[in-house]
């Protein structure tokens, strides 16, 4: 069994088809398909099925991947050590919460850039419940997320910074009192992802205080979320860093709520199976530095 064909494995489950993967790995998709046979040939299972134009893992394919994960994870430690452990190069994999990426990470990442410009740097937007598994797979090196609460055993995880969350609308809508318990708003909630600490901090809330509302809209974009509440559609709840400028120009409006300030964490995490790289302890570095504070 060769190192190469778990990889063109791996990128076609992750690429969801052969043409793909031949695009990304730079062979032509004749190659891909010898690669997955020679695979399938070695373990004695069939790794994929055709739905539709994507190419669906087999529940065998799937029990692999988590294998093979590891197996190309290892491999890459073992080329790096013997490289030299202390150069800048290589790829770093960054998973992150998007409000996160696209409200405080802009000046770390401008100066790892600086600090390393031969590391390839992929940041991935990801989800509370999607980041320990992209660790755990080892898809991701490091992890930037909100959670309350890491398996200690498994990652290696820091409290970053406390954020505190604010409850807007437009300013149509400033007249709603969320500490006003046992009452029913006829606007809906907009938010993201159901595993969001956020969300679930927020509902927890509305749950306690007993308040309802005219429904839940999700969308899994920050920036689509606040358009459409400053619209009038709806309230919701973000990181008050996330919300700063509207609060400062008007379209948007806090809410009341009590108590009136509720935090969640920051956190930076990596699997403990992991081997830290010269990249990952310099992204840490910069990270740690910048101190994420709002």
């Amino acid at each position: 069994m060769e190192l190469r064909n778990l990889l063109t494995f791996q990128t076609v489950a992750d690429a969801g088809s052969y043409g793909r993967a031949a695009a990304q790995l730079g062979y032509t998709q004749s190659t891909i398909t010898v690669h997955i046979q020679q695979l399938e040939q070695d373990l004695g299972v069939q790794l994929f099925q055709k739905v539709g134009r994507r190419m669906a893992l087999t529940s065998e394919g799937a029990a692999v991947l988590d294998e093979a994960r590891q197996l190309l994870n290892l491999a890459a430690q073992l080329e790096e050590g013997c490289r030299g452990g202390n150069r800048l190069d290589g790829t770093l994999k960054v998973a992150v919460a998007e409000t996160v990426l696209c409200y405080l990470l802009g000046p770390v990442l401008r100066e790892f850039r600086e600090e390393a410009p031969g590391v390839s740097l992929k940041i991935y937007a990801k989800t509370c419940a999607q980041t320990p598994e992209s660790l755990k797979d080892g898809t991701c090196d490091l992890g930037i997320s909100y959670r309350g609460s890491w398996d200690e055993g498994r990652f290696d995880a820091q409290l970053l910074t406390e954020v505190a969350l604010v409850p807007v609308a437009a300013p149509e809508h400033a007249a709603i009192d969320l500490a006003m318990p046992q009452q029913t708003l006829q606007l809906p909630l907009i938010v993201d992802e159901p595993d969001s600490v956020i969300r679930q901090t927020f509902d927890d809330y509305l749950a306690k205080r007993r308040i309802d509302h005219g429904g839940t809209v999700e969308m899994w974009s920050t920036q689509a979320i606040k358009c459409c509440v400053a619209a009038g559609m709806g309230f919701t709840v973000l990181p008050l860093f996330a919300v700063e400028e509207d609060l400062a120009a008007g379209t948007l409006v806090p809410l009341r709520w009590q108590p009136q300030q509720e935090t969640v964490g920051i956190w930076l995490a990596r699997s403990r199976s992991r081997r830290v790289t010269a990249a990952m302890r310099l992204f840490e570095e910069t990270l740690c530095c910048h101190c994420i504070s709002s």
